[in-house]
């Protein structure tokens, strides 16, 4: 019984190795293809003038709003308010271009302050050498 689960699992193994050597490839080279594509039409779309990139962007938009019709509801067009930009209070202080600053919370000063290294007692095993000059131990 044992000997049957292991040849199924090895079988099984073998078939996956295959599936993964037969499939891996084209899908790598058809991501590095994608993105090279890609890319290019990156470096040509960043090279446009400012109104070519309004347009190209216009005509994506249609082809998605299009692709999408159908597919799932509109979503509303307003923006709930838990979305939307924060509230800024003014200080009388400030000028009207400058924001406001935010002031650092103040932490707690420690409690307990670690003793110097030179109070530490010296290290039995090493005898000669304090805590605090053996950054460079000496070599035999």
């Amino acid at each position: 019984m044992e000997s049957t689960r292991l040849k199924i699992r090895h079988i099984l193994i073998v078939v996956l190795a295959v599936l993964a050597i037969a499939f891996m490839q084209p899908l790598v080279f058809f991501l590095g293809g994608l993105t090279l594509l890609l890319g290019a039409a990156a470096l040509i779309f960043r090279d446009l003038p400012p109104a070519s990139q309004d347009a190209m962007e216009q005509r994506l938009l249609g082809w998605l709003r299009r692709a999408r019709t159908g597919s799932a509801p509109d979503l509303p067009l307003h923006v709930p308010s838990s979305l939307s930009a924060p509230v800024v209070l003014t200080d009388a202080r400030s000028t009207p271009g400058e924001r406001p600053r935010r002031a650092r919370a103040k932490s707690a000063a420690p409690t307990t302050v670690a003793a110097p290294i030179s109070d530490a007692p010296p290290n039995p095993h090493r005898p000669g050498v304090t805590p605090g000059n053996d950054r460079f131990p000496p070599t035999f």
